[in-house]
């Protein structure tokens, strides 16, 4: 364009082919057409890039939107779920410092009455052992302070009272006075029992040497006192009590120089109880250990009439009798019954 305006405005004077100029401005005019194509195809394509741009912004704008309503939404579905399990935990730790409390009171109440209970045992402890204290008391008193043989009520009372409830040093206390008493009381029971039976008197003896049994006395001792005690209750025609007696001395004290003796008695009970096995064997087994002893013939006759209970004949003489308490060999026994040491 610029050369085809040079050739207008340049000199007339110049001369110029008639073909050259227009060949020229067609090429000028052809370029310019071809160059405002361009540029319309240019606004054209910017164009429909423009209104793509729109319709891309405008989209995602929309999806911006979108976008921002689901978040909105989210969030409003994340604070309502956190609301609610905020809620929830917080109906959880109220009920569970509810249950904690609940328990807490209910293990408060279960130890005050635990410990009520506790204090009233040993309220009724300390009463109980008050009271057995004073009875502790008072029977020690009937052991030491009684005339005679009265003090035995105290260890009667004793027996019956409730130790349990006392000190080890009460208890102490008063079962060494009553071993005291018992030796002191027993002894003399002992000695009036032998006397007795040297007076032959069954009664007495009975009833000092029973007593004398029931203090719990050495092993000797009660040996020698059911000696005298079984042959008491022999002469009396009390065997079933006279067995027991008569066997606890035969089986214990094999020594002892009245054992014949006593074996006769026992086989008397023995018969008389209508134990007459028993009475046989208890014969034999005295006609085996003392073959020389000086009741040898009482023995013979209480085996025959034993034997003949046991076949049946009623027509048999009565039974041999044991010697009187008063025979001879009896009135040695309370110098010869104790056991050997």
């Amino acid at each position: 364009m610029r050369e085809s305006a040079e050739v207008v405005s340049g000199p007339r004077k110049m001369s110029m082919p008639s073909e050259q100029p227009k060949s020229d401005v067609e090429k000028e005019l052809s370029e310019l057409r071809r160059e405002v194509i361009e540029s319309r195809n240019l606004v054209i394509k910017t164009d429909n890039l423009l209104k793509n741009l729109h319709a891309e912004v405008k989209a995602v704008g929309k999806r911006h939107e979108d976008f921002q309503k689901r978040q909105w939404l989210s969030s409003a579905v994340a604070y309502a779920l956190f609301a609610i399990l905020a809620t929830g935990a917080a109906v959880m730790v109220t009920s569970a410092r509810s249950s904690s409390a609940t328990g807490e009171r209910e293990r408060l109440e279960k130890q005050v009455a635990d410990l009520s209970s506790q204090l009233e045992k040993q309220r009724g402890e300390l009463s109980s052992h008050q009271t057995a204290q004073r009875a502790a008391a008072e029977v020690y008193k009937m052991m030491t302070t009684l005339p005679g043989d009265e003090r035995l009520k105290g260890i009667d009372a004793l027996v019956k009272l409730d130790t349990s409830r006392l000190s080890s040093l009460e208890r102490q206390a008063l079962n060494d006075r009553a071993a005291i008493l018992r030796r002191e009381t027993g002894d003399a029971a002992l000695e009036r029992g032998k006397a007795a039976f040297r007076r032959n008197e069954m009664s007495a003896v009975v009833e000092d040497l029973s007593r004398f049994l029931a203090m719990n006395p050495s092993e000797a001792d009660a040996l020698d006192a059911s000696f005298f005690l079984g042959t008491a209750y022999n002469q009396l025609r009390q065997h079933e009590k006279a067995v027991p007696l008569l066997v606890r001395f035969v089986e214990s004290d094999k020594k002892s120089k009245t054992r014949d003796y006593a074996m006769l008695l026992l086989a008397q009970s023995y018969q008389e109880t209508n134990q007459l096995e028993k009475a046989a064997e208890t014969v034999r087994s005295a006609l085996a250990t003392y073959p020389a002893t000086q009741y040898l013939s009482q023995f013979r006759g209480r085996l025959s009439t034993v034997k003949r209970l046991m076949s049946g004949d009623t027509a048999a003489p009565g039974p041999v009798p044991a010697p009187a308490a008063g025979a001879p060999a009896p009135a040695q026994a309370p110098a010869a019954t104790a056991a050997p040491q």
